[in-house]
């Protein structure tokens, strides 16, 4: 199985080289976007938050066939709607990639669309040892806040441990603004110790 960098520089040069046309904005997010901030967790799908102006002035199937097109032969490409993927909280249309020789790991390209995920994808930056950008730690936050999953609310709360309180600051308007504020202030919410009462037989 090929890296997490060959899967990124894979993007990058597509991306690249389909923005010579037109700009695409795109950041690294999902599992391995926690990791990427220092999140300890494992995961199996690379996944990319992308906003272009092909897609919001044409449609999501005319940037998939661009796409599609820079990809080599090995891969596979398919457009879902967003509206027909009911576990999909945001809606989102999403293109997923799929490697038929088995080399790359699982790819899904979401396309961006409320304004706070073009503002978070355009403020992503590479972090340390990766090149390629990275969705900041609040607007992941905010978008693992929306996923609702249980590996999600475990990355926004692991998240939210490495937050500057400028970032802490973000990452609360950002949650009031998607109405997941009592949601984020459960997940942080300090965990009680529990006591064991002492076992009397143990006892000399």
């Amino acid at each position: 199985m090929r890296s997490i960098e060959d899967t990124l520089k894979l993007i990058s040069s597509i991306v690249d080289s389909l923005s010579k046309n037109d700009e695409i904005n795109i950041a690294l997010v999902g599992g391995y976007g926690a990791i990427a901030h220092g999140v300890e967790r494992t995961t199996a799908d690379v996944d990319f938050c992308v906003y272009t102006a092909i897609i919001h002035e044409k449609d999501t199937s005319v940037f998939t066939g661009l796409f599609r097109n820079a990809l080599p032969d090995n891969f596979e490409i398919k457009f879902i709607e967003g509206s027909k993927i009911m576990e999909d909280p945001f809606k989102h249309d999403v293109i997923f990639i799929h490697d038929k020789s088995g080399e790359y790991p699982k790819i899904d390209i979401i396309v961006a669309k409320y304004k706070w995920e073009l503002e978070g994808i355009k403020s992503a930056k590479p972090l340390q040892d990766l090149s390629f950008p990275v969705l900041p730690k609040p607007y992941l936050i905010a978008m693992k806040l929306k996923a609702g999953g249980l590996k999600d609310d475990y990355d926004a709360a692991e998240l939210y441990e490495l937050l500057s309180d400028e970032e802490k600051e973000k990452t609360h308007e950002l949650a009031n603004l998607i109405h997941k504020e009592k949601k984020l202030a459960r997940l942080i919410k300090p965990k009680k110790v529990k006591r064991t009462r002492e076992d009397k037989d143990q006892l000399l």
